[in-house]
């Protein structure tokens, strides 16, 4: 059986088993079907359009299929490339897959060519049709990962938790590779997504171990600020005012750093 490939990407290539590769002659998903029925908005459908050139099935990982016991919440997880033709991972459109297939959890294999990673590739390149110029086609290419996960509302924070798109780092086919660990789906779709997310395969804990980076990023940022702030600062009062703010968020950052 010849499987199904993304470019230069299969499931043999990421490591996952032969049992669960779909056979290339039942992979292709055309682009059309994800936005002519529901209709959606002429800015998504620029987006299918101008920056995805193809949408392949890689891999069905089920019970069955990779010998793991069922999930509680898992039932299935499909393994989807998407070739595309900009530089960022197409978020837009992969969120708006992931609302059609909400029965079943996503990873995405984002493929692109290696010029895109050279600031300067774009000199020469064709414009698509959001406007975005494709690079001069290098004949390399690169992937990344991407799953999407409920986001936790941290405590002290407003607002409903929300579904979010997490994308990995872009890098050489040859070297993204997934592990199938755990005893259960459920367990298999966690060490995924902290493959994706964090970059190695420990599951436990995943959503404490987001909250937590996520407050690291939001403290480093407001420290940026409040430096920016304090030094620019003349009034004597003020500058107090922002010194006692950027040391307890100093002190804040230093807890979640131990």
């Amino acid at each position: 059986m010849t499987v199904a490939h993304c470019a230069s990407v299969s499931a043999l290539t990421l490591g996952l088993p032969a049992s669960c590769a779909i056979p290339e002659a039942k992979s292709a998903l055309p682009k059309q079907m994800f936005y002519v029925k529901p209709p959606v908005s002429a800015r998504l459908k620029q987006r299918f359009v101008g920056d995805v050139e193809s949408i392949t099935m890689l891999a069905l990982l089920r019970p069955n299929t990779i010998g793991v016991a069922a999930g509680t919440k898992v039932r299935e997880v499909l393994v989807m490339g998407i070739e595309q033709n900009c530089k960022d991972a197409p978020v837009e459109v992969m969120e708006h897959i992931a609302k059609l297939r909400s029965g079943s959890n996503i990873l995405f294999v984002c493929v692109r060519d290696a010029a895109f990673a050279d600031e300067n590739s774009n000199a020469g390149g064709k414009a698509n049709a959001n406007g975005n110029t494709s690079p001069a086609k290098s004949g390399e290419t690169q992937c990344a990962f991407a799953v999407q996960r409920i986001s936790s509302v941290r405590a002290g924070h407003q607002g409903e938790a929300q579904m979010r798109t997490y994308v990995s780092q872009w890098q050489e086919p040859k070297s993204a590779q997934l592990s199938l660990d755990g005893e259960s789906l459920d367990d298999v779709w966690q060490n995924l997504c902290a493959q994706v997310i964090f970059g190695d395969a420990d599951g436990s804990d995943l959503d404490a171990r987001i909250a937590k980076r996520e407050a690291i990023a939001e403290l480093t940022a407001q420290i940026a600020k409040l430096e920016g702030d304090h030094a620019r600062a003349k009034d004597g009062v003020k500058r107090n005012e922002i010194f006692v703010k950027l040391h307890k968020a100093k002190k804040q950052l230093e807890a979640l750093q131990q």
